[in-house]
């Protein structure tokens, strides 16, 4: 341990045997974690950190990408499928100026990261213009107050000791209560220089500064929670994104199942629960499943796990969806502030959804009629398993979709960019037992489902890692796709083109205006990238290309010709009788 009186000296694997710089600090830091994990681009100030991690190379992995957005949605997808958060390395400038899409999405949707930059400041001529400068004041941008507006916290770190302690800071805040993307912007000097325990507080680099394990629902909670789902006839579970976060899918079903309770999932919880099950009714909300809507409106008891309820998933607070006044409300969630947010909770629980979901089943009572009522609905709104159709020269997008539910392993992580195709894969993608989807659910961004689905091959090789997205949303993932040939992943992207900004172009009520595009040759394009790729527009040929995509390793590319009559109104359930996404009516 350092303390005042024994300064940090560089280990075995240093240069020398000198206390250490700031730079060098940091990547000890980064090196202490699990499985430590960084993605970014050399740049500015932070050049010296990748060089402290060159001594570090086989103790944490380094994934170089073709611009820091990819860095940012990859961090963000590693966040929520791990729970761990991983590093985003890169100039200041250029981690706010291009990959605003994963810390947002981060922010929105509660994944941690940790984002370590630069300001590029000019040291003693930061007040004098130069070039790139990011600490605010004229003739600068400000990127602390910008990093502050799109993260959860955001430390400047002014000295090497603060570099170190602010480093460790941000894994705390970063995994604390709800999670979330944290930035430590660095001066120059907190990198270039050395700790001097003389004058800089203690550091403690052999030890963390991290929270303890997520916070433990009192027993008076769980008592209040059981009481009012043993009084209730007709109690329903509410899945979210905060399950996922919690690794506790394995937890929900059990708990599912020893109550017997339906469960449905918000957008962003799609995949925490498997579509296949007796007691699934699939997703709520403006795009969700009307046999989801249908139970749980129905409900007297609606369990949310893991999810705000907020305005999106409830079809902005929707009456016949879910209303306080005649529903009884308990909610489990990490975060305090979530609690009793969007809708006044009978019962508050706050802590780890699979530690309290392990101790409500253990003491909850038996609903038998739950699989009964998931068939009726199911019976009367439908499920999954639309008819297909698709004609001859038009491919159905949503029939695609339907064939990789039907082709893919059930283990598969699909995901998705936003936009059309989201709600096709939130409608027609059944999610199977140890499957799941990954959306942008919090920020929305297009060209997010291939960077995360580089981070699915990344961390779970052995899983097929497959992304949707539109030919709008593939255009803007073409360096994606350049750094998962050159990561050597295993990828499919599945893209369905129809030459339109297919949500835009259907709102527009026929006055159509910058929503559709040139048509490009989207298969030669990647072909000279180094992907395999095929373009198909029959429902044959494209099971046929899937499949073929999945037995071949490296990066596949499976263009869909699409027609634009599969429209985003098409999947709006019954909780939205008019659309209100559309330009006015003339």
């Amino acid at each position: 341990m350092s303390t005042v009186s024994e300064p940090i000296r560089a280990g075995a694997g240093q240069r020398n045997a000198r206390p250490l710089t700031g730079a060098q600090a940091v990547a000890e830091v980064i090196a202490a974690q699990e499985r430590p994990m960084v993605y970014g681009m050399p740049g500015g100030y932070t050049m010296h950190i990748y060089d402290a991690l060159f001594s570090l190379r086989d103790r944490v992995e380094t994934h170089l990408v073709r611009q820091e957005s990819i860095a940012t949605v990859m961090a963000e997808a590693q966040g929520r499928l791990t729970g761990q958060p991983a590093f985003v390395i890169g100039q200041g400038a250029w981690v706010l100026g291009n990959a605003g899409i994963g810390i947002m999405e981060a922010h929105l949707g509660a994944s941690p990261v940790v984002l370590l930059i630069d300001a590029t400041d000019g040291g003693a001529y930061s007040h004098l213009g130069p070039y790139q400068a990011g600490y605010g004041g004229y003739g600068a941008y400000d990127l602390p107050a910008a990093m502050s507006a799109i993260t959860k916290r955001t430390f400047v770190a002014g000295d090497p000791t603060q570099a170190l302690q602010m480093t460790q800071l941000a894994i705390k805040h970063a995994t604390s209560g709800e999670p979330g993307p944290v930035a430590v912007i660095f001066h120059g000097r907190s990198l270039f220089e050395r700790l001097d325990p003389a004058v800089q507080p203690p550091t403690y680099l052999d030890r963390s500064y991290a929270s303890p394990a997520a916070p433990v629902a009192s027993d008076s909670e769980i008592d209040s929670a059981v009481a009012l789902l043993r009084s209730a006839a007709r109690p329903v579970i509410v899945s979210g994104n905060g399950v996922r976060l919690a690794k506790a899918e394995d937890r929900l079903l059990a708990f599912a199942r020893a109550i017997g309770a339906p469960v449905a999932t918000t957008p962003g919880g799609k995949g925490t629960f498997p579509e296949t099950d007796e007691l699934a009714v699939g997703v709520i909300g403006s795009f969700g499943h009307d046999t989801a809507n249908t139970v749980v409106g129905d409900a007297d008891l609606v369990i949310a796990v893991g999810t705000k309820l907020g305005a999106t998933d409830t079809a902005n607070a929707h009456p016949a969806l879910i209303n306080a006044r005649r529903q009884k409300i308990i909610q489990l969630d990490v975060e305090p502030l979530n609690l009793s947010w969007t809708y006044p909770a009978d019962v508050m629980v706050l802590g780890d959804a699979a530690d309290t979901l392990a101790r409500l089943r253990r003491r909850a009572g038996h609903t038998t009629d739950g699989p009964h009522r998931v068939a009726t609905a199911r019976a009367k709104h439908g499920y999954f398993g639309r008819p297909f159709s698709s004609e001859p020269g038009k491919l159905s997008g949503r029939d695609v979709v339907r064939i990789l539910s039907e082709e893919l392993a059930d283990d598969a992580v699909v995901t998705c960019d936003a936009g059309e195709n989201r709600l096709f894969v939130l409608r027609d993608f059944q999610a199977k037992p140890g499957g799941t989807v990954l959306q942008p659910n919090g920020g929305g961004g297009m060209a997010y489902a291939i960077p995360s689905a580089m981070a699915v091959a990344v961390n779970f090789a052995n899983r097929p890692a497959v992304a949707v997205c539109g030919d709008g949303g593939f255009s803007m993932s073409l360096h994606s796709l350049v750094s998962a040939v050159e990561l050597g992943l295993n990828v499919t992207v599945v893209v369905l083109d129809n030459n339109v900004l297919g949500w835009v172009y259907n709102g527009q009520r026929g006055r159509v205006i910058s929503s559709e595009f040139q048509k490009f040759d989207y298969v030669a394009v990647a072909s000279a990238i180094g992907a395999s790729a095929r373009s198909v527009d029959t429902l044959e040929a494209a099971r046929e290309a899937i499949r073929d995509a999945q037995a071949s390793p490296g990066v596949s590319v499976v263009v869909a010709m699409t027609t634009k009559e599969d429209r985003y109104q098409d999947v709006m359930s019954a909780l939205n009788p008019h659309d209100v996404y559309a330009v006015p009516e003339e």
